[in-house]
């Protein structure tokens, strides 16, 4: 019995390595429409301010972003960290990874970051005039849900604004940042 399903196994394999191998050869398309994943290419500074929360006090932020290009253009790794300071002895940090699911016709964020949450995942629509904002849930963490919203200037990247859902359902600030370009 093994080797029959074995020798079925690698008689499928066989015949549908010539498709495999078809399918990788095609070129690949940008993933977004119009190189919209450009808007988050680029270093710059941000200031702001981390609202309190919890047993958390509130504290003004500083930090850096740089975002590139990767994976042959089709995602934009954004990665974001903010300044020790007396207020902020831990800051946090930040890797978001967005591209573009042509076969839903959306944006797509993983976020990893040093909060100790594994990590999260989120969707967006796409841009409404400057902004764009990632619906996001935190993998392994029942029931945070919360949003990333960009603006974008002249200049590329100028705001971000986080948001998560309270207890009661009701979504409150948790977070705001002025970007600059480097």
């Amino acid at each position: 019995m093994k080797r029959t399903s074995l020798a079925i196994f690698t008689a499928l394999v066989c015949a549908s390595a010539p498709f495999v191998g078809q399918a990788l050869a095609q070129p690949a398309e940008a993933s977004p429409p119009s190189g919209q994943l450009d808007r988050f290419v680029g270093d710059g500074t941000c200031t702001g301010n981390v609202m309190a929360m919890d047993k958390h006090p509130g504290h003004a932020t500083t930090g850096k972003f740089h975002g590139e290009k990767t994976l042959d253009g089709h995602w934009v790794g954004i990665r974001y960290d903010e300044d020790t300071t007396t207020a902020n002895p831990k800051p946090f940090s930040v890797v978001q990874y967005i591209g573009y699911d042509k076969a839903k016709k959306r944006f797509i964020a993983v976020t990893f970051d040093n909060s100790g949450a594994p990590y999260s995942m989120g969707t967006s629509q796409g841009w409404q005039g400057n902004a764009i904002t990632f619906d996001e849930r935190a993998e392994g963490v029942e029931g945070l849900v919360f949003r990333d919203t960009f603006t974008n200037g002249d200049s590329g990247m100028s705001s971000h604004t986080g948001t998560m859902k309270d207890k009661h359902g009701k979504w409150v600030k948790t977070d705001e940042e002025t970007c600059r370009k480097a």
